[in-house]
Parts: structure tokens; sequence; C-alpha cells
């Protein structure tokens, strides 16, 4: 493939970050009909089978520096990125609302930055750390919805928690794949992970089905949102690593600022979902953090 320009590799981020941002409320159109774990198993089976053809018309360049190395390195992310990330984001929404889900989702710029000032060396000043704080206390804003001190523990939504975990997952899958992507092409990381994350995948699906409805294969809106997600979502996990490839896994995080608007208006008008005055405060806080911390960043 060829190398991706900046101004390609950001028109490519933008329309990554829109494709995600819908996730969130044609997911939970879905799973109506069908369970978290399975559609995680569906979509991500289907997604592996096209990237492994693609890969396989991509040529030998594609394929360079395949190893044992390469191997352990393919297998920690798909472990992160789809069985972590991608599998539990389906039993996130699952379990609260896409209007949460996608506005936690924006967190995820802070989370990577954290993840690169750890592991990658990237030095965050003063103003970045605030950042850090007020996106935390947006996040808080939208689990207890305005309610931080007089919140019982039963109201909490468990999907929100496993929202944020499902972000740590995705944060591992940027930052390490930064260094991944030093030896492996954004093809080959991609398809790797997908086919290790989903080898993952499909036993948790046969271990959880007994806990949750029998899903009902005959729904055509299943079954469009599998192939809408499978489909798009494989393509555009490829050109997000290779945007990474290009500008850096901090700066393309920021892109996914656009995600919550997206998401929002789409759980407004695809599910009838309230937005309510502490999701709104919550969504302008994260951003703000966000923009704190993901701005005149160090070099390491």
């Amino acid at each position: 493939m060829p190398a991706l320009s900046q101004t390609r590799a950001y028109a490519a981020l933008v329309a990554i970050a829109a494709l995600w941002g819908s996730y969130p409320a044609t997911a939970k159109l879905a799973l109506g009909d069908f369970p978290p774990f399975f559609l995680a198993a569906v979509r991500c089976t289907i997604a592996s089978g096209l990237l492994v053809l693609l890969l396989a018309r991509a040529g030998a360049d594609a394929t360079r520096g395949l190893g044992a190395p390469a191997v352990l390195a393919i297998i920690v992310l798909g472990v992160a990125g789809i069985w972590g990330s991608t599998q539990f984001s389906y039993v996130a929404i699952y379990y609260t609302t896409a209007g949460n889900a996608v506005i936690l989702q924006a967190a995820t710029p802070v989370m990577v930055a954290l993840g690169a000032r750890f592991y990658l060396g990237e030095r965050l000043a003063t103003r970045q750390w605030l950042g850090v704080v007020v996106s935390v206390f947006g996040v808080l804003l939208v689990i207890t919805s305005g309610r931080l001190g007089a919140l019982r523990l039963e109201e909490l939504r468990a999907g929100d928690f496993i929202v944020l975990g499902s972000l740590i997952g995705w944060s591992i899958y940027t930052v390490y794949g930064k260094r991944v992507l030093a030896i492996l092409s954004p093809a080959l990381a991609t398809t790797g992970a997908y086919v290790a994350g989903t080898l993952l995948v499909l036993p948790t699906a046969l271990v959880t089905a007994p806990f949750f409805p029998a899903p009902r294969l005959g729904s055509l809106t299943a079954w469009a949102v599998v192939l809408y997600q499978g489909v798009l979502g494989a393509v555009a996990h490829v050109w997000w690593y290779r945007a990474v490839e290009v500008v850096g896994p901090s700066r393309s995080a920021v892109f996914l600022n656009l995600q919550p608007l997206v998401g929002i208006v789409l759980a407004a008008t695809l599910l009838w979902e309230p937005i309510g005055i502490w999701q709104i405060l919550g969504t302008a806080c994260i951003l703000a953090g966000v923009a704190l911390t993901t701005r005149a960043r160090r070099e390491p």
C-alpha cells in the first residue's frame, strides 16, 4: 500500500471517528436480537475473514517481518484491541445507554496520552495533567448523572464501568501498536490482531451463551449492523494504524473527539434516548480535558 500523506491521514481519521461514533447506537439496535458476546463473535469472524483476504492480495511486502517476536506482539494486540476492547464494548453498550457509552469513549485520547506517557516516554506538562483531571471529572458527571455525593451504589450502571475497561484495552492497542508498526505493516498488524482476538472471542461467546437470551438469527436489523460494523470496521482498523504511523498515537486520538457528537445525535434520533444536562456537561468537561491533555506535548 502507498504511504499516507498527512492530509490523507487526517481525512481518514475524521471518517474513522465518525464511523466509530455511530457504533454504540447501531450496536444497541442489534443487541435487541443478538446477545453481546455473540454479536462480537460474528462481527469479528466476518472482519477477520475480510482482512485475511485483503492481506493475501496485498503482496509479500505486507507480510514482511513476520516471525516469532511479531507473533507475540500480534497476540498482545489481539487480546487488548479485539478481545478486551471490541468485544467488551458490546457488553458495555448492552448494560448502559448508547449515549453514555459514546460520551465515555470520548475520554480515549486522555487514556492514550497517559499510556504514551508511561510506555513511550512522552512527557506531559502541568496543563496536560490538569486536562486529565478535568476529563476524569467529566466522566464522573456522566456516570453519576451529576449526583457525585448523593448517588447510591445500586443506581450505577455496570455498563459505564465496562466502557472504561474497554478503553484501557483500546489504549494499549493504540500505544503498543505504535512500536509494533516499526516492524510490521498496518495491514499485517491489524489482520493478525483481529485473527488472534477472534480466536479468543469465539470460545468466550460459547462459554457465556447460557447467561443471555438466544440470538434471533432471522433479524435483518442485527445482520445489517454486523455487516456494517464488521466490513467497514475491519477496513477502518487498517486505516487507523496507517494514520497512527503517520501522525502518532496521541495526535490520532484527538480526532476521536468527533465520536460523542456523532453518537449523541444518533442515540437521540435512532433510539430516542434522552440526553440530559449532566451528559452535556460531562461531555464538555471530557472534551475540554482532552483539548488540554493533547496539545503542546513535549518531545520524549
